[in-house]
């Protein structure tokens, strides 16, 4: 595939190397999805159409999702969006249907662990996979598959959001700030991002809410 009058064209000895992985992570409000969106970008800008994956449980939850980044894009010849279903089967019939050398996908931690697999594939297809997902859940525990998404990987670029109470230290912890104990909560006014200083002083101050936090900890490492 093509777009405009250029050839699509595979970088070489840059970013766009056939059979590259890089995958995009860190906590809430990191700028991943952004980030994402500067690399889909420069896809663009050397000629190469991408095609764009995303879960549709996440969609239209924010203007700054990936699908309202993209929408919100100048020009959007080249990009082609996908909103896909988290099951296995709906991750392993649309990979069949992405023609471009170049992947991109967004909130990775939803889909199943099938992605791991098709990752794979598209890497021996000499394609270019561009991910972004969380890295952690709010209780500090690998999120889906990201963590063996960041194993496969060539380059990992960890982003850090800056603390939402201090306002000075990095954010660590995508700390949950709605009742549910459910580890998928969508929508970003359920979550605060917070330094681990600040994480600290938030639950000595509740000591409920630390109790019930710790042993949903626990519970997360050793499930029975």
């Amino acid at each position: 595939r093509s777009f405009g009058n250029r050839s699509r064209i595979i970088m070489r000895g840059g970013l766009f190397v056939a059979g590259f992985i890089r995958v995009i992570t860190g906590g809430m409000f990191s700028g991943k999805s952004q980030e994402l969106i500067c690399q889909i970008d420069k896809a663009r800008a050397s000629g190469n159409p991408v095609d764009v994956c995303y879960p549709r449980i996440a969609e239209r939850q924010s203007p700054r999702d990936i699908q309202g980044r993209v929408m919100a894009m100048d020009d959007q010849s080249g990009v082609q969006l996908f909103a896909l279903g988290t099951d296995e089967f709906s991750f392993g019939t649309i990979r069949h249907k992405l023609l471009s050398e170049i992947i991109a996908i967004d909130e990775a931690q939803f889909f199943s662990p099938h992605i791991v697999d098709v990752v794979k594939k598209w890497r021996h297809e000499g394609r270019c996979v561009l991910i972004a997902g969380l890295d952690m859940d709010y209780l500090e525990q690998p999120f889906g598959s990201m963590g063996d998404l960041m194993c496969l990987a060539d380059d990992v670029v960890k982003l850090h959001a800056t603390c939402s109470s201090c306002h000075d230290k990095p954010a660590f912890i995508s700390h949950r700030v709605s009742p549910s104990l459910h580890q998928v909560e969508i929508g970003e006014t359920n979550y605060v991002a917070l330094c681990l200083e600040c994480h600290r002083k938030l639950c000595s101050g509740d000591r409920q809410r630390k109790e019930e936090y710790g042993a949903l900890r626990e519970t997360a490492r050793h499930p029975s």
